[in-house]
Parts: C-alpha cells; structure tokens; sequence
C-alpha cells in the first residue's frame, strides 16, 4: 500500500509541476483510479490514468503498479507525455513517453518526441524520433527503453477537396548499426455523400515485400451499407481480446470479402460479412452473421446473437455467440456473455463453452465498482474459473 500512495501522490504532484496555470487561464484537471483484482494473474494492479490542460499545454499520464517481484511492489509508467499547441491549431510537440501512429505506420510506443506542422491549405507534416519501448523482464513487465535501439518517422498529407486525405510515410528502426525495420507507406481516405474509401499499405525495404495492406469501400443506401474489403492482416475484426473466436481466428492471413449491415428497425441492427482467406498457400474462408437488439432508446440494454464459421488451414470451426446487458434499478448493470466453439476435428475436444457474468455498480459519476466471473473449457484446460473485481474512482475538476 505504501507504494501505491507514493505512486499516486507522483503523479499528481507531476501533473501539477507540468503544467504550471497563468492567471488568465481556465485549468482543467482530471486523474482516474482503477484498482483490479485478478485471480487468474494471482494479484492486483492499480492503475493510474490522468491529464492536466489549459489552452496552449496539456500533460497525460497513465501509471500501472502491483506487479509484485522480489524486491517488492514495482510500478511503471506506460505514457508520460507533455503537449504544447500553438494557438491556432497550427504546431503541436509531443514530448515523453506516448505511442505513436499515422497513416501508414503502426502503433509504437517511443520515449521521445514528435511534432506536427499544419498549413493553413491541407498540408500536415508529423515526424517522431526516440527509442522504441518494450516489455522487459519476467514474471512482471518493466515497460523501457531497448538497449542500442532508435527509431525515425514521419508522414506527409494533403487534403484534398476537404473530403480526401492522402498520405506518405516512412519508419526506420535500427539496433546499433543494424536496420531492423526500414518501411515506407502510403494511405487515403475519401468520405463522399454516399461513399467511404480507405487504403493503407505499407511496403517493408529490409526483406522487400507488402507488410501490411488495407483496402475497403462502403457504400450507404437507407437503411443498408455495403462493404467491400481486401486486407493482408488478422481476419477478426472488432472482437473482445477474451474472446474464443478472437483466439482461434486471430492469424495472419489475406483475406477479400464483403459485409452487409442492415438496421432492419430502430433498435434492430443486422450483419453478414464472407470473406475468402489464403494461408501458407492453404485457401479458405469465414463467414458470420450477427444481430442485435437494443431494449431501449438508449441502448443500455441488449441482446447479441452471433454464428461464425472459419474454415482455413488447421483453423475449421463453428461457434456460436450470445451477448445480453441489462440496467437494473439506476445505478446497477448487469451482463452476461456465452461461447460455444464446436471443432471440426473431434481429437481437439467435442465443445469448448466459454461464460462470463458481470455486475457493475455505479451510484455516482465519481465511482465505480464492477465484478465479474468467467468459466470456460479450452483445449489447453478441461475446466478454469477465474474471477475480476475492479473498484474506479475519477477525480478532476470538469
């Protein structure tokens, strides 16, 4: 507990150093704790996530701590940034430690700085510089620098006809004199009255060949929006980390398909979307259809009803996926999810069903406490249960 309150009190007395308040000015302050309890991890974490701000300066920092070592409770930073903005929008520089992405390139996250100029006709051009941050150590991650290691970037766009944006960009990485990773890439957006449009590629130098690559169209008509997609990544799109068909379809892969949502009444949205997949040469598809019905105009309430089927390479599978959230009373929510993945090779296992219920308490804006319960049957384990409480608390002066 002792670390803890240091951890608290430096980032609160950090926040406030930062970000020293003119007299003129209208200061904004706001810090939330979020303290977990995980009997699947053995252990707790508290974490600390808060921001300070007034016109021309903000500050963030989100601070983890509990992971327990040998010497101790350890707590660690994962961003700690300084932000300065010029009057009118045109500059900013990041300074700290923060992750970084535009365009085409990937999330990273950097000790270092980043700055971004805006021409007053649609030109922005953002550069970063800093040594690339990893997890270290085992059993508990330290998040720091890498040793000998650097990384450069930026990206150039234009607006276009204010409804299209196209962009360049280039990252290199370097381990002592070694390039690690050298790539260039280039993006667009184009948001039409009745059309959306988004391409991103990246194109790796060091072993020459596409990295990554993003290509989709959707087309709005009534009640119906149409997509259509070609992507050199993961299949899963939008699926909770927890998630069985998120673990058992989450591989490289490319992947053309299309989907179909249709909000067939005011609280009724449903979607199809089939997709045809490629890996290592072995060639395959997926396919889900999904619904979901609000129980109220606000949709605080829902049930959820999905089928998958993925069917490539060692991945061939069906499942079935039920979701329902419902407030009770003002200040109580409830929520439960279920998972049923059928195999199609029975050595695997007959079923793997996955559950979880949750409570969530919420008498104030201030606070918060949830909890929840998860069984699931894998093929790793015949049976887990495993337990999340969480307490939150926000504090700031907006």
């Amino acid at each position: 507990m002792r670390c803890k309150r240091s951890a608290s009190r430096t980032l609160i007395a950090a926040l406030s150093l930062l970000l020293p308040t003119p007299a003129h000015a209208d200061p904004s302050a706001t810090m939330r704790v979020d303290g977990l309890v995980d009997t699947q991890q053995s252990g707790g974490v508290l974490v600390l996530q808060g921001d300070a701000s007034h016109s021309a300066v903000s500050a963030e920092a989100l601070l983890w701590t509990g992971g327990a070592t040998t010497t101790g409770v350890v707590a660690d930073a994962l961003v700690f940034a300084i932000r300065v903005r010029e009057p009118h929008g045109l500059a900013e520089l990041r300074v700290g430690r923060f992750l970084f992405s535009s365009g085409a390139i990937l999330p990273v996250q950097i000790d270092g700085a980043s700055g971004i100029v805006r021409a007053p006709w649609g030109t922005k051009v953002e550069a970063v510089t800093g040594v690339p941050v990893t997890s270290v150590g085992a059993p508990t991650p330290l998040y720091g620098p890498q040793d000998f290691e650097w990384l450069v970037g930026g990206r150039i766009s234009q607006v276009i006809v204010s409804r299209m944006t196209v962009g360049v960009s280039y990252v290199q990485r370097r381990d002592l004199d070694e390039i690690v990773d050298h790539q260039v890439g280039a993006d667009l957006t184009a948001v039409l009255r009745w059309l959306d449009v988004a391409a991103r590629a990246a194109y790796d130098l060091t072993s020459p060949g596409i990295s990554d690559a993003l290509v989709s169209g959707a087309a709005r008509a009534g009640p119906f929006r149409f997509e259509v997609f070609a992507a050199d990544r993961s299949p899963s799109r939008l699926m909770p980390a927890t998630s069985l068909f998120s673990v058992l379809g989450d591989f490289p892969s490319q992947s053309v398909g299309s989907s179909i949502h249709w909000k067939a009444a005011p609280r009724l949205d449903l979607w199809l979307t089939g997709a045809g997949q490629t890996v290592g040469g072995v060639y395959g598809g997926n396919g889900s259809a999904r619904a979901l019905l609000k129980l109220d105009d606000r949709g605080a309430g829902s049930l959820g009803l999905e089928v998958r089927r993925q069917d490539v390479s060692t991945a061939r599978w069906t499942g079935i996926r039920a979701t329902a959230t419902q407030p009770l009373l003002r200040t109580l929510r409830c929520g439960a999810e279920f998972e049923l993945v059928i195999p199609d090779d029975p050595q695997k296992g007959a079923a793997w069903p996955w559950g979880l219920v949750s409570l969530g308490w919420h008498p104030s804006s201030r606070w918060e406490l949830a909890g929840a319960l998860e069984a699931a049957s894998t093929p790793i384990h015949d049976f887990e249960l495993n337990a999340l409480a969480r307490f939150s608390l926000f504090l700031g002066s907006k």
